[in-house]
């Protein structure tokens, strides 16, 4: 009958931790360095503004893949920045309905998921370079979270080094 009381006491922990995102929950200052150093990374760098921007949480290395970043609010969703050192074309993979738009000087695909409240934009970042941005969002359709993902990829854009014109006056 003791155990019971201990195992709930370490069941709460656990979902206090989960729910700080394992940043604090028994971290040495060491791991507190590599937490720091994580939301440094390249993806994270280009999620921090959108976080900001949109009300999302601190930005964290994703646990889907390393090299990404991701950010969670209950309103807008989970936003997920992945850069890809490939051209558009061979960045683009997954399951919808896929359509082609332009960011200022961008091309980019949008895939509408196939999996209600799932969003993914491939934007062209130039030099054989793509930014992946997914959103997911368990409360809305998957239109409205394309939508609300369609405005946080124009802000990355905006971000973007312009390309260069096709033309040349002289």
């Amino acid at each position: 009958m003791s155990r019971q009381p201990a195992r709930r006491a370490w069941t709460a922990a656990a979902l206090v931790c989960a729910c700080l995102g394992l940043v604090s929950c028994g971290a040495s200052p060491d791991s507190a360095v590599r937490a720091s150093d994580a939301a440094d990374t390249p993806a994270c760098k280009v999620l921090r503004p959108l976080a900001v921007e949109f009300g999302l949480g601190e930005p964290s290395v994703s646990q889907m893949s390393g090299e990404g970043c991701t950010a969670h609010s209950h309103d807008f969703g989970t936003l997920t920045v992945l850069l890809r050192d490939r051209p558009l074309e061979d960045t683009v993979t997954g399951q919808g309905e896929r359509s082609t738009m332009r960011f200022g000087d961008h091309d980019a695909v949008m895939l509408m998921g196939s999996l209600d409240g799932v969003c993914k934009i491939f934007l062209d970042a130039g030099e054989k370079s793509t930014v992946e941005l997914r959103l997911g969002r368990t409360t809305a359709m998957t239109p409205q979270v394309c939508t609300s993902l369609k405005k946080a990829t124009a802000k990355v854009a905006d971000g973007l080094t312009p390309r260069p014109s096709a033309s040349v006056s002289g």
